[in-house]
């Protein structure tokens, strides 16, 4: 019986420590595999060209327009809330384009902002408005940056952020950040463009990755995290092997005590 028991207790080891994440696997951006001295927090270790996208506004993106002006309050039409809706959520209070990328200013009528940057749309709003305010400076900020973030991250679920330039990396901390076995070598990027799915995939343990079109998202993107097969082995095969140990062990207890 001690044999059967010691067999049992060494199945069970190799299945326990088969579940165990080797630390490369959690490591971000890795340069090489064997860490080197840590201690150069100074040292530049790498420099990468970014492909930093510029995102054009396009038909349904929802802005919010701020304007300051010299004009006395009682002239800025744009000197109280965008729209006459009393709601707290800032993209029913913002202004959306319409399907030939216009938005329509109170007084100033409809200015067209389609395929235009941020930056630019701020400017070209900004001429519309001199002939009916004064110096007028506009801030403009993108309402629906909006992308979702599925599997192994602490917060599932649609996110929305007022930046532009988002990459893969803030996405996931903005998710909570990576679950216990999450595989940071396997991440998905679905995107959404002319009516088609686009399936990307890349790993976030290759530093090289930083340099990546696809480093930075863009609206609408979903973002899925893989699990490692660890967590495969640790909730399900070493569980069902444990019960049927236990129900092993059981049976030659048993089966023992009657044969004395």
């Amino acid at each position: 019986m001690r044999n059967t028991l010691s067999i049992l207790c060494v199945l069970f080891g190799v299945l326990l420590f088969a579940s165990c994440v080797p630390q490369k696997r959690l490591v971000l951006l890795q340069d090489k595999p064997d860490p080197k001295d840590q201690t150069k927090a100074d040292q530049l270790l790498k420099t990468f060209d970014l492909q930093r996208p510029v995102y054009t506004l396009k038909p349904g993106d929802v802005l919010s327009l701020k304007v300051q002006t010299t004009t006395p309050a009682e002239y800025n039409f744009l000197g109280q809330a965008t729209t006459a809706t009393t709601s707290s959520d800032p993209v029913l209070q913002g202004y959306t384009l319409d399907a030939e990328g216009n938005i329509l200013i109170p007084t100033v009528g409809k200015v067209n902002l389609l395929g235009l940057t941020t930056a630019a749309a701020s400017s070209k709003i900004t001429e519309a408005l001199k002939p009916y305010l004064s110096d007028p400076t506009v801030n403009l900020r993108l309402l629906t940056f909006r992308y979702t973030v599925l599997g192994e991250v602490v917060r599932q679920g649609q996110l929305t952020t007022y930046q532009d330039d988002i990459n893969v990396m803030e996405a996931i901390a903005t998710a909570g950040g990576f679950s216990s076995y999450a595989n940071r070598g396997q991440i998905k990027l679905v995107r959404y463009e002319a009516g088609k799915a686009k399936l990307y995939t890349f790993s976030l343990l290759d530093d090289n990755t930083i340099a990546q079109a696809n480093f930075y998202i863009q609206p609408n993107d979903m973002i899925v995290v893989d699990p490692l097969p660890a967590r495969n082995i640790r909730e399900n095969l070493v569980a069902n092997v444990s019960l049927t140990l236990s129900v092993i062990s059981a049976i030659v207890l048993i089966v023992n005590q009657l044969v004395r």
